[in-house]
């Protein structure tokens, strides 16, 4: 694999949860999957990382333009720092690789407004997940991970709808694509929630979504375009109405990426925008930048490593 391409596998697994404040519910009637849409558009899930260590500091504010008819207007912002070990272990020919996240939040609801808004700042969902990533050769690699996302009862989650009290089970299955500077990633996930701890009701429907992102990578710069989709599967109280009929939410989005390789620090910064939407309430404009520091890797001679 090429310098370059070893550059931009180090962000791949930026923000296990990135997306979680990206998008908010409106009493029970709203909320996003608990694997948030778009966390993954331009990360190369699929490719192998390098062993080692490393630190990401994910940021993102978004907004919602109500739309709707009496939905309220939503601004958040997320700080998520995620620890990525790349151990030494392989299994069946796979890179095993390890990932942990505890996520904070901030919800506005209708920030500003005359009418009465609400702050609610608090921690999301942990999450840990574990899988193999397989380096098939030609630029090719392939990637299957699997983890959960544990329970928190917070006021976020109780009184926003962002989250909650109940285990989330997810799959991951990623393919990338490495070469003269190129880097192509989709990824594709299942998410599965449980019942709510304290009431027992099952609040969060199955979902499944595709994260996907075509760069270009030219000296240290990156640049190139990302989107994403992602559709609620049923199965929940969250999707019904007051009769019974079920509303799924779905919504498709696309943007641009431009990163740049510091050295020691690797950014990325992109924006995204709904171009279409089912039942969010109004379209997102997402605003999303990454900092990743390889901490350790067993080849450098330093604990912060410039090059790996």
């Amino acid at each position: 694999m090429s310098k370059v391409s070893n550059h931009f596998t180090a962000i791949k697994y930026a923000s296990l949860t990135i997306g979680v404040a990206l998008a908010i519910m409106m009493e029970s009637a709203s909320a996003t999957p608990v694997n948030p849409p778009g966390w993954t558009a331009g990360l190369q899930l699929g490719a192998p990382l390098p062993q080692g260590l490393y630190f990401v500091d994910t940021g993102t504010y978004f907004e919602r333009s109500n739309s709707a008819f009496g939905s309220p207007k939503i601004d958040a912002v997320i700080n998520l720092p995620v620890m990525i070990w790349s151990t030494p272990a392989t299994l069946l020919g796979g890179r095993l690789e390890l990932i942990a996240t505890i996520p904070e939040i901030g919800v506005g609801i209708n920030p500003n407004s005359p009418a009465g808004s609400s702050w609610h700042r608090d921690i999301y969902n942990y999450a840990g997940l574990a899988g193999l990533a397989w380096d098939l050769g030609g630029g090719w690699s392939v990637a299957d991970h699997v983890g959960f996302f544990g329970p928190v009862d917070t006021d976020v989650g109780n009184n926003v709808g962002i989250g909650g009290n109940f285990w989330t089970f997810v799959e991951s299955a990623s393919v990338a694509y490495n070469h003269d500077g190129w880097a192509l990633s989709a990824n594709f996930f299942y998410g599965h929630s449980f019942n709510d701890n304290n009431t027992g009701i099952h609040t969060q429907p199955d979902s499944a979504q595709v994260d996907f992102a075509a760069t270009k990578h030219i000296d240290k710069w990156e640049v190139g375009l990302v989107g994403y989709g992602s559709t609620d599967l049923g199965g929940a109280a969250r999707d019904m109405d007051a009769f019974g009929f079920a509303h799924p939410q779905q919504q498709f989005a696309l943007g641009g990426l431009v990163g740049y390789n510091f050295g020691s620090v690797i950014t990325q910064f992109y924006v995204t925008r709904d171009v279409a939407e089912r039942n969010y309430t109004g379209y997102d404009t997402r605003f999303w930048g990454r900092l990743v520091v390889p901490l350790w890797a067993p080849s450098a001679p330093a604990p912060l490593v410039a090059k790996y």
